[in-house]
């Protein structure tokens, strides 16, 4: 034991002598912690493919784009021809592929060797690209230390801190690419201190031009964190000196412009889709602050797993003792400081998080900056920290106490993540103030403090006895049976006897379609064309969710599925229902497909033509109806005119719907209705509307001017009257509860764990027919 230890320490002494030597102690590390951060994966059989967004985006986007890659090289170095496909019926109902998947995978570096992976193999190579990704952000961070002039020694820790921090264990999973930032923005900073010293542009350019092909959207935020780096960092460089600061923005804009000009190919097309997506273009509220609980979560989750708004940080505890050996110090790290206040500011602050994110929701994805920030910090102070006084130790010691008692006393700090933390940093800080111990062993001791760290909240996200994250990912077996899906097994038989064929239906996989390359009315893909969204919005089509980019089908409605050039239709055997005019074709073990008895082709004419606006006044019935008759067209250009000299008014088109008289029944204790508003007390609650049906046709549900407020159970005996009609809730009321019943429902207002932005409603008829939807107000954040 004693000849391994020196062994080690001889090891770690070497460190500082050879980069060699410190990247194998680096990938040694990186290797030990990716097996034990990641290890319920490998033992469930478990892929880190996460079951919702992982599988139905991600996963597909890189199979499609190695056959795309296959079909490129075939078409050149067999077929002699330079194809560059642009447009892909079997993206949804028809898009641009590199509008589409740039956001996933096209010029992504990390994906473009997917094409010499089969299907069946592809979650391997998706797999060990997350990883890879994870281990080069670790040495671009190294990179940067070692050019700022810090020992190799000093090095490890903060490298190790910085790639395994909670944003990359959280994405690794979730979303791949989000990873990228991570390597991106350390070799940015790395860049501007390159033309800050030596006048040298080239890595600053190359890396502008691979994070703008790789992803617009992280770029967009690498780019407002760059420029804030860049601001604090003149300011302290050159002070009031209008010539450098002249100089320096100079040298940085004409990097940035040739970087953008070597990524124009793929960056200005995706620019475009960017500032025209349904997405981007959806409204949101702009907060002023974040509810009560995000601030209670905030202390704990600096430290631990876990995230709110996107929030990620769980860096590990030699983090945190770094930082407030920072701020005890006087006088000393004032642009570290100030860039960790600049930081700790945006969190706290919405408006930050909405404005990095293009000013859609409220998230904070740019965290992974303050990730390289912390990592710094700790780099930084390890000469300090390796080195502590008794009055350094005391101060610390008694920070972390107070750290902890509030986080204990605080609702959603409190839990036995945050122990274990704080536990390894008191360990830490104990193994620290023992005498006699070399510098090299603290190194060590900080080193280990950090791999407890990174492990602790990698094995917290993923163990079955944590939050079991490992289990929403899906099994090796489905990666490599059910990549196809059943569907392709059931619907490429007709395929194969004609040219175009379009599908729609009821529990298809999303986006499925693009792997089956069958045209098909489902789609979830991030960028999507904004004239559909509004399309299916002007036809009230029903959605189950806030994201304009996913839907599946037309509701059922025959016309607009027949009106989609859909001609079969896929019924789930684990229920669905099947629209008028479509006769039963075929099955397989998942799937009924039934066949469009009044299917129209791809392209179709009409002998009527309709003004937009006219059609747009219309209800959404009605709306349909008209497009079984008479195209709509926005008459605004001089040309169209021309073409359509004969057009009609949407008064001179045909309409066969009712409307049905009906009544309402409601239990009076859990609904009120009065002028069209129900105020509903009781969670579950149920209002029957009655009416008579006529029969043959499709009868439909509409509510117009849907809107929704809610509020929590204590706003109820303060006020609140029009959500309590009844006067169930009062003053009075609220002075005969115990102390521990109005500490709960206080707790649930203050914390918001009770929903007051969304609401789901359920319909269900006599027949035996369920459907529903979730309504979702202005405050929600996805």
């Amino acid at each position: 034991m004693a000849e391994m230890k020196s062994k080690l320490q001889d090891f770690y002494k070497r460190l500082d002598s050879r980069k060699s030597t410190y990247f194998l102690a680096y990938s040694v590390i990186f290797a030990i912690l990716a097996i034990g951060v990641f290890s319920f994966y490998f033992f469930t059989r478990k892929t880190f493919i996460w079951e919702v967004d992982g599988w139905e985006q991600h996963y597909k986007s890189l199979i499609y784009y190695s056959q795309y890659l296959r079909d490129f090289f075939k078409n050149i170095f067999i077929n002699h021809q330079f194809v560059i496909p642009q447009w892909d019926f079997a993206i949804g109902e028809g898009s641009d592929v590199i509008g589409t998947f740039h956001y996933y995978v096209i010029g992504d570096p990390f994906t473009f060797l997917c094409f010499l992976f089969p299907a069946k193999y592809m979650y391997i190579f998706y797999e060990a690209m997350i990883l890879l990704r994870i281990y080069l952000s670790g040495i671009a961070f190294s990179m940067l230390c070692f050019y700022t002039g810090h020992k190799k020694r000093y090095v490890l820790p903060g490298a190790v801190a910085y790639a395994f921090c909670y944003w990359a264990i959280y994405n690794a999973v979730r979303h791949p690419f989000f990873l990228n930032p991570l390597l991106y923005y350390p070799l940015l900073i790395l860049g501007v201190e390159k033309i800050i010293r030596e006048k040298k542009m080239w890595l600053f350019t190359i890396t502008v031009a691979v994070a703008a092909m790789s992803n617009f959207y992280f770029f967009y935020m690498l780019v407002f964190t760059t420029i804030i780096y860049v601001i604090v960092r003149f300011i302290f460089c050159y002070g009031k000196n209008v010539k450098m600061w002249g100089k320096g923005i100079l040298r940085l804009a004409v990097s940035s412009v040739t970087g953008l000009c070597m990524a124009a190919i793929v960056f200005l097309p995706v620019l475009h889709v960017f500032l025209s997506d349904s997405r981007f273009n959806t409204p949101n509220k702009m907060g002023l602050v974040y509810p009560f609980s995000y601030y209670a979560k905030l202390p704990g989750l600096f430290i631990v797993e876990g995230d709110n708004f996107w929030t990620c940080m769980g860096f590990a505890v030699p983090v945190l003792l770094a930082v407030l050996l920072m701020f005890k110090s006087r006088r000393k790290y004032t642009m570290l400081k100030t860039y960790f206040i600049i930081s700790a500011v945006m969190i706290c602050i919405p408006f930050f998080g909405q404005a990095m994110n293009g000013f859609s929701y409220m998230c904070n994805r740019w965290i992974y900056s303050f990730a390289l920030l912390c990592a710094y910090i700790l780099v930084c102070m390890m000469p300090r920290l390796i080195t502590l006084e008794r009055k350094e130790i005391r101060f610390i010691g008694i920070a972390l106490t107070i750290y902890f008692v509030v986080c204990m006393c605080v609702k959603y700090s409190r839990n036995g993540k945050l122990i274990s933390a704080v536990t390894i940093g008191v360990i830490l800080l104990i193994g620290l103030s023992i005498k006699n111990v070399n510098e090299y062993n603290r190194c060590m001791m900080v080193t280990v403090a950090v791999m407890l760290a990174a492990l602790a909240n990698g094995i917290w996200k993923n163990a079955s006895f944590g939050e079991n994250y490992a289990a929403q990912c899906i099994s090796v077996k489905m990666a490599q049976e059910d990549v196809f899906g059943s569907e392709k097994e059931l619907i490429s038989k007709d395929a194969e006897d004609t040219d175009f064929i379009r599908y729609s239906g009821s529990g298809l996989s999303y986006n499925m379609n693009c792997i089956t390359g069958i045209s098909s009315s489902n789609l979830y893909w991030t960028l999507t064309n904004p004239y559909v969204s509004k399309f299916r919005y002007d036809c009230a089509i029903r959605l189950d969710t806030l994201l304009p980019h996913k839907y599946t089908g037309y509701d059922d409605r025959s016309s607009l599925i027949t009106l989609s050039s859909a001609s079969k239709y896929l019924v789930s055997k684990t229920g669905g229902l099947v629209p008028y005019g479509f006769t039963y074709e075929s099955e397989n073990d998942d799937y009924v497909m039934y066949n469009n008895d009044n299917e129209l082709p791809l392209g179709f004419t009409y002998d009527k033509a309709v003004n937009k606006r006219e059609w747009e006044g219309l209800s959404a019935v009605d709306k349909q109806k008209a497009m079984l008759q008479a195209v709509v067209i926005d008459r605004s250009g001089k040309y169209t005119r021309e073409a359509l000299p004969d057009r009609v008014s949407v008064k001179d088109l045909s309409y066969d719907s009712q409307i049905k008289d009906y009544t309402m029944d409601y239990d009076a204790k859990e609904v009120q209705c009065t002028d069209n508003t129900f105020a509903v007390t009781k969670a579950g609650a149920r209002v029957t509307f009655n009416f008579t049906g006529s029969g043959a046709g499709e009868t439909y549900f509409n509510i117009n001017g849907l809107d929704y407020e809610g509020a929590a159970q204590f706003q109820l005996y303060f006020g609140k009257r029009k959500f309590d009609p009844l006067d169930l809730y009062s003053k009075a009321d609220w002075k005969e509860l115990s102390h521990n019943e109005k500490k709960k429902i206080f707790k649930n207002f203050i914390y918001w764990t009770q929903s007051t932005s969304s609401v789901k409603l359920g319909i269900t008829t006599d027949t035996g027919v369920t459907k529903s939807m979730n309504y979702f107000t202005s405050d929600y954040s996805y």
